[in-house]
């Protein structure tokens, strides 16, 4: 793959093959008669070590070949000489409505020989998909390696919604629901379907995050089944705002959706609102419950936003590149995109 330059502001940005990508997040999804207007919502926490990352700014795409422009997260590693490394973009939506997340699973199968780099590989996805049928196809057809398996959440303009188990080689639907059908959906970094936890080694190659995985997914899945009905894109960001009284604050990853662990957490989140084509974007802790003297937050989200969310509307997005920074700081082109609200 050839490697790219990216500024954001005066910082540049390496982009290069990586071995890994975001490695701890709770997903969620409802659609047709779960929500409030019959369309699809999905949502999600992105977990990482604080330092050196991935954390994920904002980026918008638009390709120049006559694919879809597309906003989505690039997984950014910080590097010790102040350089980044993409390693894909696991959560993103496209200006059909087409929207996905994913959370890592570690497979017990070998990557496909013919693998794209997962840069590439979601870049085509962002720029050539269009809805949930033709997602499954892509994810069945092209060549996978490490960053491009794992658990996902589909959901496109028309109200669809999938849950989509992925290997490098072997891939499973798990549900499938149009918008005449109440979907409810959660992972987190485990497989859950009989036919996928033979291929899951996540508990040896993953530990500090599958050992929470069991508590988020439980919790998740909880919570949008209580709230089914009368689910709503505010519904969403507080299911993925959830913390757990009860956590062992000394854990480095904590049994908790919206995470504080020690040395690993969430480090943005977001929601996905495809009919009306609206990105919804937070960086840092999704609350103000911590500690401003905290270990964790020196270096790491310093800059949390606390849980205010920001809409990047496909419509209103005219130009490519980075709307915020690692640091999760407004970029020139996102204060532009701001002001043009």
């Amino acid at each position: 793959m050839a490697k790219k330059m990216y500024v954001i502001g005066m910082v540049s940005f390496l982009s290069a093959v990586s071995t890994f990508s975001s490695l701890a997040c709770t997903l969620v999804g409802a659609n047709g008669g779960a929500t409030v207007t019959g369309n699809a919502y999905i949502a999600s926490t992105s977990d990482n070590p604080y330092l050196p990352g991935p954390r994920k700014p904002v980026y918008v795409t638009i390709p120049k070949d006559g694919g879809y422009k597309f906003v989505h997260t690039p997984c950014l590693i910080k590097n010790e000489d102040g350089t980044f490394e993409d390693v894909g973009s696991d959560r993103g939506m496209n200006e059909t409505g087409f929207s996905w997340t994913r959370s890592w699973v570690v497979p017990d199968e070998p990557e496909d020989p013919n693998k794209m780099a997962a840069v590439d590989w979601f870049v085509k996805m962002g720029s050539t998909i269009s809805n949930v049928d033709e997602a499954i196809e892509f994810v069945k057809n092209n060549p996978k390696g490490i960053g491009c398996q794992g658990n996902y959440i589909f959901a496109d303009g028309e109200g669809n919604m999938a849950v989509v188990e992925v290997g490098f080689q072997t891939v499973t639907v798990v549900g499938k629901w149009d918008k005449n059908h109440s979907g409810l959906a959660a992972r987190a970094n485990r497989w859950e379907s009989e036919a996928m936890k033979p291929l899951d080694i996540s508990a040896t190659e993953n530990s500090v995050y599958y050992n929470t995985s069991e508590y988020r997914y439980t919790r998740a899945a909880q919570l949008v089944n209580i709230n089914s009905g009368n689910i709503t894109i505010d519904t969403m960001k507080d299911i993925i705002g959830d913390t757990n009284k009860e956590a062992d604050l000394s854990m480095p990853h904590l049994n908790s959706i919206n995470n504080h662990g020690v040395t690993d957490g969430t480090i943005s989140a977001e929601v996905c609102d495809p009919a009306n084509r609206t990105f919804w974007y937070t960086y840092g802790w999704l609350d103000s419950k911590f500690n401003p003297g905290d270990p964790a937050v020196y270096g790491a989200n310093k800059n949390s936003w606390e849980g205010q969310w920001i809409p990047f509307i496909i419509p209103a997005l005219k130009e490519e590149g980075f709307y915020t920074d690692w640091d999760g700081n407004l970029t020139e082109m996102g204060e532009r995109y701001m002001a043009s609200l």
